[in-house]
This record gives structure tokens, sequence and C-alpha cells, in this order.
């Protein structure tokens, strides 16, 4: 089995730059996410500081080349390169459209959450953080390998209400209480974490509902989403 003991070794470097999130391949980290994606069939290669199970197809990595790789404060030394999942939205489902999320850390937590609760997919305004983000991939946790995101602008969720869709804007003025949330298929719209939801998509949208809360006057966007999300599924 091959040892890579250099973090200037060219293959080492070539992994970094993979964490950009912008390359057909993707490296991931982590035993349990490695997991699920040797599940989702979409490992090509491991990298690990020790043998991994009974994968054979594996490159054994120093602890300073894993700490070279790894995006995180401490690394249980597991790395692999996948190819990026190749999924399609299910319209036939909710869906949830991101207006200019910028923290991973909320786009990971929406995932799962969307997933949790059999949503069709995640549509991300051309300004929301990149979902292959090595943040986003963690806090996802393989939500990734089964819950499609797609790019999607003003334009094409404008087409969604044309098709039927209810865009659903989460707002503390002039909105309904959570309980009137409509029948049918809905887009949930969650905004940026400082603004909120976009003028121009509030402008499409075809209910405002907002989730009553006391002593503070906003929740973090992915706790409001996940209220969301539970409430029409719920409704399902």
């Amino acid at each position: 089995m091959n040892v890579i003991s250099s973090r200037q070794n060219p293959r080492i470097k070539a992994l970094v730059q993979l964490k950009k999130g912008k390359d057909p391949l993707l490296l991931i980290e982590g035993k349990h996410l490695i997991l699920m994606a040797i599940e989702a069939g979409l490992v090509k290669e491991l990298f690990g500081i020790t043998p991994f199970e009974n994968y054979d197809n594996m490159t054994l990595i120093t602890k300073e080349v894993a700490l070279k790789l790894s995006d995180k404060e401490s690394t249980d030394g597991y790395f692999a390169l996948i190819s990026r999942p190749q999924l399609e939205i299910n319209f036939r489902k909710h869906l949830v459209y991101l207006d200019n999320i910028n923290d991973p850390g909320n786009l990971g937590t929406i995932m799962r959450t969307a997933l949790a609760f059999n949503f069709g997919g995640l549509l991300l305004s051309p300004n929301t953080v990149n979902p292959y983000n090595p943040k986003v991939l963690s806090g996802g946790q393989g939500a990734h390998f089964l819950l499609p995101t797609k790019e999607y602008n003003i334009n094409q969720l404008k087409d969604l209400k044309t098709k039927g869709y209810n865009i659903i804007v989460s707002t503390l003025e002039n909105a309904t209480d959570l309980k009137t949330l409509p029948a049918g298929k809905s887009v949930i719209v969650l905004g940026n974490e400082a603004r909120g939801v976009s003028d121009e998509v509030k402008d499409i949208a075809t209910h405002f509902v907002k989730i009553p809360i006391q002593n503070i006057d906003s929740l973090n966007v992915a706790i409001a989403g996940a209220i969301l999300m539970y409430e029409l599924h719920k409704n399902d």
C-alpha cells in the first residue's frame, strides 16, 4: 500500500485544490461521511492514516499530511476522493429556495433538515454559498448524497409559480399565522442571514407567514427553515 509522507506531494496539493468545490471530483473528510459515500457508490479513492476497514483502493498518509488536507481543528485522518452526486430535483415534492444564504453551516443544516422532511431538493440562488464547500459537506452529514441541489435564478422561480407552486416567505410583518400554510406543492424561501428575503423574491411570493416567537426579534435562518419545513411536511 502506497504511503504519502510529504505535505508538498503533488497529489496532496491537487487534493487541496478540490476543496474549493468547483470540480467534478470532491474531497470529503471523516469516517461517517465516507461510509455514506461508499454506500452511495461515489468513492473513487481513500486516503487515511491507517487502513480503512476492508477498502482496497487506498493510499496511506501521515498525520502531518492529514492535517494539511483537513479543514477541522481535529481530524480522524480519513479522506475520500468522490464523484460529485448527480441527482435530479423531484418536482413532485415540496422544495426550498435559498435566497443568498452565505453561511456554510446554515446551508449544511438546511440540507439535513430538507432531507429529513422528504423535500424534493434545494434551489440555490446564484449568490448562495457553494453547496460543496467543505464546511457545507461536513454540516450536511451525507445529505448531499441523497438530496438534489441546483442553482436557480429568479426567473426560474417565477416559472415555478406559473406552474402552480405556492411561493412561501416567512416574515414578521403583514403575514398570517404559520398554521395557515397552504395546501399543494410549495417552495419555502429562506433569505440571507443579515438582510432576509430579497424584495424581488417577495414580489413573486404567494403567501407570507410568520413564526410566532417571544423575547427576541428573529431566529437563525436554519432554525426558521426547520420549523417551516416541519409544518409543511406535517400538513401533507
